[in-house]
């Protein structure tokens, strides 16, 4: 090889290092901008979760102790404060999956079982919980697995007509690992186009730089998978 062939080679190198770091710190910026559009998003859901809970809820309490006081012997006006604490009831929920505060109170493991229990309770589906992990997750983090997980149990419900969803959070070294997995109907993923929820996952998980991956056939289920570094 010439010199000027050398020369050439070691240009085209320097040109290559160069196009990798602009590329590089192109990606960082726009994971801290994705990251910083999740935070504000949640940001709005804590909001509107304590609107829903010191406004609309507070009304919606108002309204049924006045109904449950004058009611007396009319069958009407019980069935009307039925139907308030119905509502009431429907609220608090509302607002608790929309800002968990159990998550920032007690962590993530009580805050994942909690949510598996408000959303089977009432479902015809049976709900297997096992989570080990050790010591504190990072808040951010923390809410990644709680909102992927969310939105997988509710697709789940949803979508699936499955009698058995398995949820499994694993921690080995320091990579946890999520699985959402259902014995639904299942889908063919080429024929379907992702839904809101699937490319929000997918999104999510992308800003943190963690691996996502659906696996899904008809009649043989769906499985949800993503690991993450802490």
């Amino acid at each position: 090889m010439t010199k000027s062939q050398q020369q050439l080679l070691a240009e085209i190198q320097q040109q290559q290092a160069e196009l990798r770091a602009r590329l590089d710190a192109e990606q960082e910026t726009l994971t801290h901008l994705a990251k910083r559009l999740w935070a504000q998003q949640e940001s709005e859901k804590a909001k509107l979760s304590r609107e829903l809970h010191d406004g609309v809820g507070q009304l919606l309490t108002g309204l049924t102790r006045r109904l449950h006081g004058v009611s007396g012997d009319y069958p009407e006006l019980r069935e009307l404060a039925e139907l308030a604490e119905m509502a009431l009831a429907d609220v608090r929920q509302l607002s608790r999956l929309m800002s968990p505060t159990i998550l920032e109170d007690l962590g993530l493991q009580p805050a994942l079982k909690w949510l598996c229990r408000s959303l089977f309770e009432h479902e015809d589906m049976h709900c297997r919980c096992d989570i080990n992990i050790q010591g504190q997750v990072p808040d951010d983090v923390a809410i990644l697995l709680f909102r992927i997980t969310q939105e997988a149990l509710v697709n789940a419900i949803k979508h699936s007509e499955a009698t058995e969803v398995s949820l499994s959070l694993q921690q080995h070294n320091q990579t946890l690992r999520l699985d959402v997995a259902d014995n639904g109907q299942g889908y063919d993923k080429l024929s379907i186009e992702p839904g809101i929820g699937l490319t929000s996952m997918q999104d999510r998980a992308t800003a943190f730089g963690a691996t996502f991956n659906i696996r899904s056939r008809p009649a043989q289920g769906t499985h949800i998978t993503m690991t993450v570094a802490l």
